[in-house]
């Protein structure tokens, strides 16, 4: 077999979704002719898509030490690094994509993301200008294995809160086009109703997205076609509407929010910190907190800018480090296990199904799996295994009763509720919206691929299950 026919057949396995054959093939076909860059630029991406990423880096390297000025391998050397949380390295991998291709625009775009998680908006804000004036509004991606099955479209906003998807998109059935919503711009309505089976709104965060949000129901509507995440459920999932909602479902424990504009976090401050003697309290004549107490600036995800303030000055401090916009205040419950261990569940609701996806436990009250001793502690592993194997021998019929009343009250496609159980059995829910992660990057918790799988299936099938109803809906229409 020659070079080409060998990387014409791996081409062949990697578009099927065959990987270890392609895989395979372009090793050999590399092996025997090391100037095909193509067959290395493939073979880093199996890497990257099966969790190698070391194995890739390495790769894309040794690409750069022969030819530096090589822009799609510093644009892997991106992706692999921010696959990694390595997001200084990866920014400066896509800058150069930027310095050798100025008209970049997707790197403009990535950039533009990184530069705002490190807290840049002002240039963010550039670069995501730069990104719209450059390219097509509409990011199409093709099924893998020839002919899709159906069409999805998703709705996308720049610079702002969406839901996590590049882990549930890596091999698919369907073609996956992203549009990037930007407000005051006219879309060809017609081409997208044409080209599109379901509609996925990303669009998820009402703390930083919320005038993308005011745009996409009418667009939706002008499009027709099944939807994904209405933006009028995402509406729903506020902080504080949520503890308004959800602390009405009996066993569950939804602690009191609050969300203050600037000016109003800064005058209720000022009367906390008024009188050295008075009673510790934070609030107004409708509601008042106790210290200690949590305190997050509107927006944020991850344990950023989230704090435990235990008394008005260190809340002072918190609001003059920040100035942010707008801020949450919520209610601090001690969510303690018996032994003394914090745990925080994180279920998946896909199309009402239930699915767990991780446990995170440590000795800390802020919780983030990344972040634990967990890597090391194998007690803690085992635990988490046993929780996603079978969830139902920690979340009894009590539990589940709350999580399944949560369901009937968020009234969204795909989604998900990080929460915990105190020490009376109650679920204590500390966010539940559509602005959950769920990644393949568990090289050092193999335990949890089936997880993943099964929400990946479950997400599919939801998929799938939107696409037959637009042909129903198509078919009706073709009788009227």
């Amino acid at each position: 077999m020659t070079v080409d026919q060998m990387l014409d057949e791996a081409f062949a396995h990697h578009q099927a979704g065959r990987l270890v054959e392609a895989e395979s093939l372009y090793r050999d076909a590399f092996e025997a002719d090391p100037h095909r860059w193509g067959a290395c630029l493939n073979l880093t991406k199996i890497l990257m898509l099966t969790g190698r990423l070391e194995q890739a880096q390495r790769w894309l390297h040794w690409r750069l030490e022969d030819t530096f000025e090589d822009v799609t391998a510093h644009r892997q050397l991106g992706f692999a690094y921010a696959s990694e949380n390595k997001l200084n390295q990866a920014l400066l991998h896509f800058q150069r994509v930027i310095d050798l291709d100025p008209r970049d625009a997707g790197a403009h775009e990535i950039i533009a993301h990184l530069l705002r998680g490190f807290g840049r908006a002002e240039e963010a804000r550039t670069n995501f200008d730069r990104s719209a004036a450059l390219r097509d509004p509409v990011q199409a991606g093709y099924a893998m294995g020839g002919k899709p099955e159906f069409r999805v479209l998703m709705l996308f906003a720049p610079g702002g809160g969406n839901t996590p998807y590049i882990y549930m998109l890596r091999v698919v059935h369907y073609d996956c086009h992203v549009l990037s919503v930007v407000p005051g711009v006219d879309y060809d309505i017609e081409q997208l109703r044409a080209s599109t089976d379901v509609v996925f709104n990303l669009i998820a965060d009402v703390d930083s997205s919320a005038e993308q949000l005011a745009h996409v129901a009418p667009l939706l509507e002008k499009i027709g076609k099944p939807v994904i995440n209405h933006p009028d459920g995402i509406a729903m999932t506020g902080r504080d509407s949520n503890a308004g909602r959800l602390a009405r479902i009996h066993d569950c424990v939804m602690p009191m929010t609050m969300r203050y504009t600037s000016d109003a976090m800064n005058e209720a401050v000022r009367e906390a910190t008024r009188d050295p003697m008075a009673p510790q309290s934070f609030g107004d004549a409708s509601q008042r907190f106790g210290f200690p107490l949590l305190v997050r600036r509107a927006g944020t995800h991850g344990g950023e800018d989230f704090d435990k303030v235990d008394n008005p000055p260190a809340l002072q401090r918190f609001v003059e480090q920040t100035q942010a916009p707008h801020y949450y205040v919520t209610e601090y419950v001690d969510y303690r296990s018996h032994d003394g261990y914090f745990r925080k569940y994180r279920f998946m609701f896909v199309d009402g199904e239930i699915l767990p996806y991780h446990l995170a436990i440590d000795d800390q009250w802020k919780i983030h799996h990344a972040t634990t001793d967990m890597v090391n502690q194998q007690w803690m592993k085992d635990e988490e295994k046993a929780f996603l194997d079978d969830p139902h021998a920690v979340f009894g019929e009590r539990q589940y009763a709350v999580l399944r009343a949560i369901c009937d009250s968020i009234h969204l496609d795909y989604w998900g509720v990080d929460c915990g159980i105190d020490r009376q059995g109650r679920v204590v829910v500390f966010e539940a919206n559509a602005t959950m992660l769920v990644h393949t990057r568990n090289e050092l918790f193999p335990y949890k691929r089936p997880a993943v799988t099964r929400i990946k299936l479950a997400f599919d099938a939801m998929l799938e299950r939107r696409a037959a109803l637009a042909r129903l809906m198509r078919g009706g229409a073709a009788h009227a």
